[in-house]
């Protein structure tokens, strides 16, 4: 097993029963995050990382998709630190959108709809996103609303 695998592999994120996948989406949304708000360049921080751990079509098609909801933001997105073992609804929108794109796309929309002005392109883009990590071998699954919403970490 290369470097890559064996790291995702050592992955915490979030709350128990994600994929591996999930789990590096939830990851890069939260650097995304924290870099925004210490005043750095998130770019600079996700491709390297998600380029040694999945691949380089999954860092570039991951760095578009924050590129375009950041720049069609309707409001700021609720996130999480690092660390927390719960999961924001705003978060839970992207990672199912992520997952349930390539299947329907319609549900892609309604998830990602609260978020974004214009979905139609981070929607374009989660499902790229969903084919990048499944052709790095990291799938995402397709989870509908059965699952009861996670709650939110006090901390």
């Amino acid at each position: 097993m290369r470097p890559g695998p064996q790291a995702a592999s050592a992955l915490r994120i979030g709350p128990p029963g994600l994929s591996l996948g999930e789990q590096l989406v939830l990851a890069g949304l939260r650097t995304w995050a924290r870099a925004r708000m210490a005043g750095d360049e998130p770019r600079c921080l996700i491709r390297p990382g998600l380029t040694h751990v999945a691949s380089k079509p999954v860092a570039s098609v991951f760095t578009a998709m924050m590129e375009h909801i950041e720049r069609e933001a309707t409001r700021a997105m609720q996130i999480h630190c690092v660390a927390c073992s719960g999961y924001s609804e705003d978060e839970q929108r992207v990672v199912l959108a992520c997952g349930v794109a390539r299947a329907s796309l319609g549900a892609a929309f309604d998830l990602m709809r609260p978020l974004v002005k214009a979905p139609e392109t981070p929607v374009l883009l989660a499902r790229t996103l969903n084919v990048a990590l499944s052709n790095a071998g990291y799938p995402l699954p397709v989870r509908m609303w059965d699952d009861e919403p996670m709650r939110a970490t006090i901390h």
